[in-house]
């Protein structure tokens, strides 16, 4: 029985050489090319419809940050992510799919807006079928600029959450992604 690389090594010889291919070996590529496709990259978002719903959180302060997490690890089921920079945002959300992200509007070198519009296009442009881009509420400090009006508009902009946040609004900012748990239950 052969190996998996003396396989792959069989296969490239076939490709590199001119000659036609009988009927069996052709069927042996086709299940080399089967096993090499169910192998999955690590970088690539792994997508699973079943589990907890993971939430990415990026803001540059740390209070917002926690209180943010601590909320909805606290009232939800969710799995929450943090950062305190834009370009750790960026990367998490292309090594994992996320369901929703809190972003600042200004997040260290680039603004959450167009983080976001990045997060986005990475999304449509990746390998695979196009995915849209998860759902995103911002968070505004009281001298942040408003939305641009195209992501006003934007159906994937689920909310614009002004500081102080108040945990009643932000439980329904997110009652339509995960499940909120009751706080006087039990």
């Amino acid at each position: 029985m052969e190996g998996r690389s003396q396989k792959k090594w069989k296969t490239l010889r076939k490709i590199a050489s001119p000659q036609p291919e009988s009927e069996s070996e052709a069927k042996d590529v086709r299940d080399i090319a089967v096993e090499e496709k169910e192998v999955e990259s690590p970088l690539l978002p792994d997508v699973t419809p079943e589990g907890p719903v993971r939430i990415l959180v990026a803001h540059p302060v740390a209070s917002t940050t926690r209180l943010i997490r601590e909320t909805l690890e606290s009232f939800t089921d969710a799995e929450v992510e943090t950062t305190s920079s834009s370009l750790r945002a960026f990367e998490l959300a292309l090594q994992r799919s996320y369901q929703l992200f809190f972003f600042g509007m200004q997040i260290g070198e680039l603004e959450g807006p167009l983080l976001y519009e990045l997060i986005s296009k990475a999304c449509s442009c990746g390998r695979g079928p196009k995915q849209l881009a998860p759902g995103v509420v911002f968070v505004r400090e009281k001298d942040d600029a408003k939305l641009p009006k195209e992501l006003e508009r934007d159906v994937r902009v689920k909310d614009v959450i002004s500081k102080p946040i108040r945990i009643d609004r932000l439980l329904k900012t997110v009652k339509s992604i995960v499940e909120v748990k009751d706080p006087t239950a039990g």
